[in-house]
């Protein structure tokens, strides 16, 4: 548990840092690079609802500025998918650099699709806007995780 406490201290959010990684039973006895993969695996989990329910969001959404923004959505979340699950990979592989490549091209584009909302047409609150926070907030402890296993030069 203090493994996973000094990264949530790092975290932006500690408390939810503290939910995610600390209740999660692969957590307790992994090290760093396990901490790195659990949190890319919970990101991967939480993208993957997310996928799931667009299409619903799609069906209940009546304007259709909101439906093509949802479309950038799904599918700037189908590319987050494949960037965190190869960081996933990488990481299992020790390919630290790959999974920050990974990682970082993951977060241009959930900001993509959290900016899209506020661009093109009137702004308005992204109906997913709550699992953006979550996937950049996951991204963070996957990033926090794996910069302790880079050498530093």
């Amino acid at each position: 548990m203090a493994l996973i406490k000094s990264i949530c201290k790092q975290s932006q959010d500690y408390d939810f840092c503290m939910r995610s990684l600390g209740t999660d039973p692969r957590s307790e006895t992994t090290d760093v690079r396990g901490l790195a993969m659990v949190s890319a695996s919970l990101a991967v989990i939480q993208i993957q609802d997310t996928l799931g329910r667009i299409p619903d969001i799609i069906k209940q959404t009546t304007d259709p500025v909101a439906v093509r923004r949802l479309g950038v959505c799904e599918n700037d979340y189908d590319g987050l998918l494949g960037n965190f699950q190869n960081a996933f990979r990488a990481t299992s592989n020790n390919a630290f650099q790959d999974t920050v490549k990974f990682v970082r091209d993951g977060e241009k584009q959930v900001a993509d699709c959290h900016n899209i909302f506020r661009k093109d047409g009137p702004f308005a609150t992204s109906p997913i806007e709550g699992d953006d926070v979550k996937v950049f907030k996951l991204a963070e402890l996957v990033l926090i995780a794996i910069y302790r296993l880079i050498p530093k030069i």
